[in-house]
């Protein structure tokens, strides 16, 4: 599965600021909103707090994957944010955030949305990856990492 194909360079934020998780889903979310991706950005964002309240998303390694199935979107998107600063994601020390790929999935569709987790989590493995996403400059980069890595089926 191509990951990239639920990514574009408009749902790519560098340098996002908050003080904590909740602030960045925000300001994810309004800009998700803002480019037409997800319907009504305020019960996007209670449902993906509500998922983060039964579970902190933070996969470790300095990244989260916040999120839900929803009947917001039509469609699989992914949206990824790196913070200015690393982002407490948990009461426990270690589980600090920098990078995170905030997902929504139609409500009527499992499967892809597991897929979509499972392989997120395979690719993110990779200490290489990690890197380039951290210094990446432009939003296509952080595509082209993505899709590099997947067609190598490198992860």
């Amino acid at each position: 599965m191509d990951i990239s194909q639920f990514m574009r360079p408009d749902l790519v934020f560098l340098d996002v600021e908050g003080r904590d998780k909740y602030e960045i889903f925000r300001e994810i979310i309004e800009r998700m909103a803002r480019n037409q991706v997800i319907e009504h950005p305020k019960a996007f964002l209670e449902e993906i707090i509500h998922r983060e309240a039964q579970a902190p998303t933070c996969i470790g390694r300095g990244i989260a994957l916040p999120h839900t199935r929803t009947i917001f979107v039509d469609r699989p998107v992914i949206a990824f944010a790196r913070t200015r600063k690393p982002i407490a994601f948990s009461q426990h020390p270690d589980d600090v955030v920098e990078m995170i790929f905030l997902m929504g999935t139609p409500k009527e569709d499992p499967n892809t949305y597991l897929r979509i987790l499972g392989n997120l989590c395979k690719l993110l493995r990779r200490q290489e990856v990690r890197q380039k996403l951290l210094k990446a400059r432009k939003p296509t980069e952080i595509i082209d990492i993505i899709s590099e890595r997947e067609s190598l089926h490198m992860f």
